[in-house]
């Protein structure tokens, strides 16, 4: 397979409350984005890997990446103003003779190569990927401070990056959402605008989304050097 690795950091984060987006904060003293690009820099079948930075870090942003060497084709986009938009931004990048192309946040720095490969695998057998995991919690439906009913946690799942499908679907889902005004928080919402199903491949707490500055410590204590 000839894929690509399209690396969303377009965001600024300002959950973190901190004038530094939480991409570019240190995680065992690298850049929280770096880790994410070390992963798909080290994945055979990617041939491709594209960084999408907000529009005002592109030249400040560059400067987090001075340790890291891409072994593969690597290229830098602008954000735009939906994730979707950096998305489609990232993907102007690939050609239509890659196969599947997998979304990945750059706020998730716990992916792996083995992880990426297995959902390379399922996306070549099901025709799409994304990983998830099962929520445990109760979770309650709440309207104005009070609980009005109880969704299913057995039918909950918490989705996670990369998400992975093939080239030509993603560019028709992402173009469908610019048309249609479509807005999604991810991809898969809008690979299912088209009809089509999308499966999942379970995950792991290792790639949760960081957001907040106690996510950022949890990672801290989930990492270890050189992982």
């Amino acid at each position: 397979m000839k894929n690509a690795a399209i690396i969303v950091a377009g965001g600024l984060g300002h959950r973190m409350n901190s004038s530094l987006p939480k991409q570019f904060m240190l995680l065992h003293k690298k850049p929280v984005l770096q880790w994410s690009l070390e992963c798909f820099n080290n994945v055979q079948s990617v041939k491709k890997i594209i960084l999408v930075l907000p529009e005002d870090w592109m030249d400040e942003g560059k400067k987090y990446l001075k340790n890291f060497k891409p072994v593969k084709d690597f290229s830098i986009t602008i954000g735009g103003k939906l994730r979707q938009d950096s998305v489609y931004n990232g993907l102007k990048l690939v050609t239509d003779d890659f196969d599947f192309v997998a979304v990945h946040d750059a706020a998730r720095p716990g992916i792996t190569p083995e992880l990426v490969d297995e959902g390379f695998k399922k996306a070549q057998e099901k025709g799409n990927a994304i990983f998830a995991i099962p929520s445990y919690d109760t979770l309650a439906v709440v309207e104005d401070g009070v609980i009005v009913d109880n969704a299913d946690r057995n039918k909950i799942y918490r989705v996670q990056t990369p998400q992975i499908f093939g080239y030509k679907v993603l560019k028709k889902a992402l173009e469908k959402a610019i048309v249609e005004k479509i807005v999604g928080t991810d991809e898969a919402t809008l690979v299912r605008k088209l009809g089509n199903k999308v499966y999942i491949i379970l995950g792991t707490e290792k790639i949760v989304k960081i957001t907040t500055i106690e996510d950022l410590e949890k990672a801290e204590l989930l990492f270890t050097e050189g992982n």
